[in-house]
């Protein structure tokens, strides 16, 4: 097949309303499957996340009830102590058995003029300064309340998922109990989906396009005759109708006829020759036996004829 003869079949194949449908019901099949899954991302996500956070607010306040922790203002923030130490092994006990696949732990932390000073269990030695105190522990000072955040936030530590219970001495709040998960994973594989998905929309284009090709070059032909079999009946059929003529297939033998018949039923020569049980070459010879007598250019003009004689 020459490079001429194959690019007019591309444009032909491409220009068919089977490709168009094909391309459009696709590329629609696609979208859809592609949001679907992005719906089911963000479900399962908020799923996620409402679960996580009922689970470290449960996490804070059971830490938070399972010691005196009453003192945690009295602990030094320059040197080491007694006190620090009990509470960081304390501390380090919740936090293998709340999380014990270190995904999180339960610390104490106070709040001075805005910044938060932390006693980390897996940090044995002085009381941390962690920087601005964030808006969960100052509420939790303010209200006297456990808080949490529904959404996972950041510092310089990393991205979490925390709940913050407040610790008393007395009426006056002391300090908190912090228990966090460690969310960055999941902040992590979420862009990582998301850019996936904007990614994949130009592949999906692409396979799209091409099975539609695919599908034309599979259809277009039998499209095209059923198209211009519904366009046979006109002006000129219906004159020819008018006036009895018998048409060009009288001029065929009954082998050829039947041939023609097949040929309007859009049967390629192998299909003819096994319905009319011979050989392809001689179906082959039929077929241009039949565009020779009639004068008619290809198949499909064959199988109009075929159907305005049925008509007359």
């Amino acid at each position: 097949m020459s490079l001429t003869s194959t690019l007019r079949g591309l444009v032909e194949r491409s220009s068919s309303q089977t490709f168009r449908r094909s391309f459009a019901v696709i590329l629609v099949a696609e979208a859809v499957t592609i949001g679907v899954a992005w719906l089911l991302l963000g479900f399962g996500i908020s799923r996620w996340l409402s679960t996580r956070s009922a689970q470290v607010v449960t996490i804070s306040q059971q830490a938070a009830a399972a010691s005196d922790w009453s003192l945690v203002d009295k602990v030094p923030k320059d040197r080491d102590s007694a006190l620090f130490q009990s509470y960081a092994k304390q501390l380090k006990a919740l936090s293998n058995k709340y999380f014990p696949r270190d995904e999180g732990d339960v610390y104490l932390a106070i709040v001075e003029r805005g910044e938060e000073y932390r006693v980390d269990p897996f940090d044995p030695h002085w009381m941390d300064y962690a920087g601005k105190a964030n808006e969960w522990e100052v509420a939790a000072y303010a209200t006297g309340k456990t808080t949490h955040n529904a959404q996972p936030y950041s510092d310089e530590s990393g991205t979490y998922l925390g709940a913050f219970t407040p610790i008393f001495r007395g009426s006056k709040v002391v300090g908190v109990v912090a228990a966090e998960y460690d969310s960055a994973t999941l902040g992590e594989l979420e862009g990582l989906v998301k850019n996936a998905f904007w990614l994949s929309l130009l592949p999906a284009a692409l396979i799209a396009l091409i099975v539609a090709w695919l599908l034309a070059g599979m259809f277009v032909e039998p499209m095209e005759v059923f198209r211009q079999i519904q366009e046979a009946a006109s002006a000129e059929d219906r004159a020819a109708l008018g006036a009895g003529a018998p048409g060009r297939l009288a001029l065929l033998t009954p082998k050829e006829r039947e041939c023609a018949d097949l040929v309007a039923r859009a049967l390629e020569n192998k299909e003819i020759a096994e319905t009319l049980h011979m050989g392809s070459e001689t179906v082959k010879t039929h077929i241009a036996n039949i565009l020779s007598k009639t004068g008619l250019k290809n198949r499909v003009a064959v199988a109009v004829e075929v159907v305005a004689a049925s008509r007359r």
